[in-house]
């Protein structure tokens, strides 16, 4: 798959997504259920139209990012747009299958990515992430080295009690930074690791086998 087919692409693009019972804008939902702005839910939504693209034209299984896994969830929730009219215009059924993890996951997901960035170019900030290993083992020099020198510095002036709460935001952040070790041994960047629209790992598959549509 090197080329975007327009036409379907187009398709997906301008589909517009449900609004709820009481007439709600599906942006609104998204934004009330993740407590995110108007920007980070109009991007999570076209990232989760060109995930869906790649479930319309790959045969290979393909993992979101955790962000656009929320939007399918929200998406699928609204059952007949989903399947009676979206799917439709993929051409096949797409069905989500929970529960993936372990290598081979990981795996299809940075091979979903791959395939994204050779389709659409470079993922926006924030909503496609790979682990930062470089970046969190920086931050972590970085914290102990802030760390030694603030207790040389304490020691020597004597004010201990200053020193402390002084010292205490860098050693929570070391603390959380060594806590946030993955089933994987691999470390993910502090300020990351909470937050789904800040995303770096994956979410549950896609695939167009298996399973079957509800009504």
């Amino acid at each position: 798959m090197t080329s975007l087919n327009t036409q379907l692409w187009e398709l997906i693009k301008s589909h517009k997504m449900p609004d709820d019972a009481t007439g709600a804008p599906f942006i609104d939902q998204l934004m009330a259920e993740n407590c995110i702005s108007p920007d980070t839910a109009a991007v999570a939504i076209t990232e989760y139209k060109k995930f869906m693209y790649l479930c319309a034209t790959r045969s290979e299984r393909n993992v979101p990012s955790k962000a656009v896994d929320l939007v399918w969830h929200l998406h699928m929730q609204h059952s007949r747009d989903y399947w009676d009219v979206f799917c439709k215009k993929l051409g096949k059924p797409v069905h989500h299958n929970p529960g993936g993890q372990g290598p081979r996951h990981l795996d299809d997901y940075k091979a979903t990515v791959r395939a994204y960035k050779e389709l659409f170019g470079t993922p926006p900030k924030g909503i496609w992430k790979m682990k930062n290993k470089v970046g969190t083992f920086i931050m972590l020099v970085f914290l102990i080295v802030f760390i030694c020198t603030g207790a040389s510095s304490i020691i020597q002036s004597g004010d201990l009690f200053f020193g402390a709460l002084w010292l205490s935001v860098p050693l929570v952040c070391f603390a959380i930074t060594l806590n946030s070790l993955s089933s994987k041994s691999e470390l993910t960047l502090v300020f990351e690791s909470h937050d789904p629209f800040a995303d770096e790992d994956a979410g549950d598959c896609g695939s167009g086998d298996g399973g079957g549509c509800g009504d």
